[in-house]
């Protein structure tokens, strides 16, 4: 990967909406950072992305539909062999909010304007 390029990161679950929820469940910013997320809701989209490509994703002992199931297979399938690979806090600290405190002077001076 060239250095400074934006790593992708794939939210996989069994619809959007879920992918979504996952989304605000590990706080990734996704106003900054949604560039850099895919959602997976589709065994097939799992399929050829690079190897070593981390994703997130929860509650899947819930995932009971057919593609739910089905998802969930192929993602143990492709982590065991290496093609994806759980998000660590490595991947997702750069994806978080960074709360900045502005500090400002105990009084400001502004001038008001008045119309007369």
């Amino acid at each position: 990967m060239k250095k400074g390029a934006a790593r992708i990161l794939l939210v996989v679950a069994p619809s959007i909406i879920e992918c979504y929820r996952t989304v605000q469940y590990f706080k990734i910013d996704l106003g900054e950072h949604a560039g850099q997320l895919r959602y997976i809701s589709r065994p097939y989209s799992l399929i050829g992305w690079k190897r070593g490509t981390p994703f997130v994703t929860r509650d899947r002992d819930s995932w009971s539909t057919e593609t739910g199931i089905a998802l969930d297979r192929a993602l143990w399938a492709l982590t065991r062999s290496g093609q994806l690979r759980i998000a660590g806090e490595h991947d997702l600290a750069p994806l978080r909010s960074c709360l900045v405190t502005l500090v400002l002077p105990e009084r400001t001076l502004i001038p008001r304007i008045s119309q007369g």
